[in-house]
């Protein structure tokens, strides 16, 4: 099957091209009308052309051959004496044009089918052979269109319709033999063609034609048949030029054999000039016929030699490419039996490496026999830890059954976490207890998992020693109750004791703020006891302060501090504190520096706020003696609420800022600085109620700044015990 016909619709532009190409080579081929019956020429160039174009383009150009054909016809034959003469001068070449497409339509159809691609028909001998028949019968189709319709419209006599016929048959057949190939040869792109040979060529076949016509030639004096002189140049075409070269050429001989017959000139010439034109039409389609059949036998041998070549091409790159792979593969093999051996070596040592590891581990190693109908297991294997687990030889163990060594109310417990282990490949780690021989019993801690044994399966023990361990915490959970009930003593204590010191405490500090009073009434008794009073009031405010740390610890340990919130500024607060403490900061020579924008309100217990003011601040006056003090309060960007105490003093150290927020923990020597170390603890304990947090940033020598962050709207106080 050929290729499918185009059926897109034809752009008008190369309608009216092909149209006007058909009219201009119907005009050159109507120079030799005048001769025959009918003015029909025996050399017809638009019909090798509308194939070409049908061919190449598809048959969509239809409608440019039909209206070529319908304008050179018309322009031959239309006839104007009368309205009845032209319409039917009209109407034969209406009929003319139809038969030149029909005979166009049917040669394309059938060369398609006949050829795939359409272009290629002239590159093997069996589409050259099927072209130049097709041509033949096509022709014959519009030449019997056309003569009928001559004759139909009284424009050829019925004597003369064989004549015109065959010379339209003629000329059809010329056209398509000399004109589709030229076309078709110069419509494809081809590398490596030959343009200087064909040049060379084209111009030495002028030559001889000019020299042979002219008279030249000494047998040229003669009417001898010498027409196939010019074959060696066709010769020389078909075989070296390709299909442009072969085609020129034959077109190059068509072209001055023809002129030169027209003029009397050549060895074609005859009484009649038409049966001249009819002999050399003959000669033309012979030697077009055995130039492109060479030229086809050529091409095909090329493409023949090409295909072997590439065959041969492909063939030693198969070979190559198989003795890659053979070579390949022997090298794969043998890697693959390196690796094998490599990999034998490594079971090897790691069987060794194993066997090793199972001897020396301190872990008892048994492996158990596997069989789902008995209850009980044999040992298959023990390392030298199991017998000295167990206290029995290796050849005592073997052979062994399991529920020798398991303590009879364990041993239902046993066996069902053995089946298990068979059931799903091995068993979570648990603890248990077993037999030694000697009837001691000791703690071991279980693991088990299914491993090939012997063709078959076997269960994997692992028993691990923990009686020193189970020792060890028997002993650590008895210190740790030792320790609950120490701490539950203290705190115990602690309640008790500062609740005990609270009473005398505040009776001593109402009488000795009594003595001031008085002592304020007598002036001379106020200048000798004021400073004794103002420091024993200052001592039972610290002891005071002391004895209300330990209470908060024993309420904050026992979960019984309780948080009153209410609205709260702040700022206000921490200014109320800041001024409370401006004596105690003049003493240690410190300058509090408050820094405050404004009020940061939000919902706190007051009480306990002011007292982790206070104690930030005295830690501050206390280890920042001499040196000014910066206390900011401020709201930030995420509905929180921030105040930080920064100092100026000795500082404290990056090992010791994770732990003095802990209980009775101290950054320095109690012999330099007194208290309890409770303070900062109390205080993140509150802030942490609140539900913030808080910091420290600190470099030795340099001071430390305290940052506690809140926020605004605690849902509740967050004690966790």
């Amino acid at each position: 099957m050929g290729e499918p016909l185009q059926r897109d619709r034809a752009r008008p532009g190369e309608v009216l091209v092909l149209a006007a190409i058909y009219v201009v080579a119907g005009a050159i081929g109507h120079q030799w009308a005048t001769l025959t019956p009918g003015n029909v020429t025996p050399f017809w160039p638009p019909a090798g052309i509308a194939l070409a174009a049908l061919l190449i383009r598809g048959t969509r150009l239809w409608p440019g051959i039909l209206l070529g054909a319908f304008v050179e016809t018309t322009r031959t034959f239309f006839d104007t004496t009368s309205h009845l003469q032209a319409t039917v001068t009209l109407a034969v070449g209406a009929s003319i044009s139809v038969g030149c497409l029909l005979e166009a339509l049917l040669a394309a159809r059938l060369i398609r089918y006949a050829s795939s691609p359409p272009r290629d028909t002239l590159g093997h001998v069996r589409g050259v052979v099927s072209f130049a028949l097709v041509g033949m019968l096509t022709s014959a189709l519009g030449a019997t269109v056309g003569t009928t319709s001559l004759l139909a419209g009284s424009l050829l006599a019925a004597k003369g319709y064989s004549e015109v016929w065959f010379t339209w048959w003629i000329g059809d057949t010329v056209g398509i033999l000399v004109w589709t190939p030229v076309v078709l040869a110069f419509s494809k792109k081809s590398r490596n063609v030959r343009w200087l040979e064909i040049g060379v060529q084209q111009l030495t076949l002028i030559a001889f034609q000019v020299l042979f016509i002219g008279g030249a030639l000494p047998l040229a004096t003669e009417r001898y048949p010498l027409g196939h002189l010019v074959t060696p140049f066709l010769v020389w075409a078909g075989v070296r030029l390709g299909p442009q070269g072969a085609t020129l050429a034959i077109l190059n001989v068509t072209g001055l054999s023809t002129w030169a017959t027209m003029n009397g000139l050549g060895p074609f010439v005859h009484d009649s000039l038409n049966t001249s034109l009819l002999l050399v039409q003959a000669f033309i389609g012979n030697v077009t016929l055995t130039t492109l059949v060479l030229g086809a036998v050529i091409h095909e041998r090329t493409r023949a030699e090409a295909a072997l070549a590439e065959s041969r091409s492909e063939l030693e790159r198969h070979v190559q490419e198989r003795t890659a792979e053979l070579a390949e593969t022997n090298r794969l093999l043998e890697a693959e039996i390196d690796r094998r051996r490599e990999k034998e070596r490594k079971l090897r040592d790691s069987e060794e490496r194993y066997r090793i590891l199972v001897e020396v581990n301190p872990d008892a190693v048994f492996v158990l026999s596997v069989n789902e109908k008995q209850e009980d297991r044999r040992i298959l294997f023990a390392n030298p830890a199991a017998t000295m687990l167990v206290g029995a030889e290796p050849e005592a163990l073997l052979g062994m059954h399991t529920v020798e060594l398991v303590p009879e109310q364990r041993r239902e417990a046993f066996h069902a976490r053995v089946l298990d282990a068979i059931e799903h490949g091995r068993i979570d780690r648990f603890e248990d207890k077993l037999f030694r021989l000697d009837g001691t019993v000791v703690f071991v801690e279980v693991t088990s998992a299914l491993v090939p044994w012997d063709s078959g399966r076997a269960l994997l023990v692992v028993l691990r020693d923990i009686t020193r361990r189970k020792q060890v915490e028997e002993q650590r959970a008895q210190l740790y109750r030792e320790a609950e009930e120490s701490i539950r003593a203290r705190d115990e204590f602690l309640s008790i004791a500062s609740h005990e010191l609270k009473t005398p405490l505040t009776s001593l500090t109402l009488q000795l703020q009594g003595l001031v009073r008085k002592a304020q009434k007598d002036s001379v008794l106020s200048n000798k006891i004021a400073p004794t009073l103002e420091v024993a009031i200052r001592q039972t405010g610290r002891l005071g302060a002391l004895i209300d740390d330990l209470l908060d610890v024993s309420r904050i340990t026992q979960g019984r501090l309780v948080l009153t919130f209410e609205d709260v500024d702040l700022t206000a607060t921490v200014r109320d504190v800041v001024e409370r403490m401006q004596q105690m900061a003049v003493r240690a020579g410190c300058e509090i520096r408050l820094h405050a924008r404004g009020a940061v309100a939000g919902r706190w217990d007051r009480a306990r706020l002011e007292q982790v003011a206070e104690n930030l601040l005295s830690n501050a006056i206390k280890y920042g003696a001499g040196r000014p003090i910066d206390v900011e309060v401020r709201a930030t960007m995420d509905e929180k609420a921030l105040f930080s105490v920064r100092d100026r003093g000795i500082g404290i150290s990056s090992e010791d800022q994770s732990r003095i927020f802990g209980q009775f923990e101290r950054a320095v020597s109690v012999s330099q600085f007194g208290g309890f170390g409770l303070g900062l603890w109390i205080a993140r304990r509150i802030v942490e109620a609140h539900g913030g947090a808080i910091a420290v940033e600190s470099v030795p020598g340099e001071g430390s700044t305290f940052v506690v962050t809140l926020p605004r709207a605690p849902e509740r106080a967050k004690w966790v015990e």
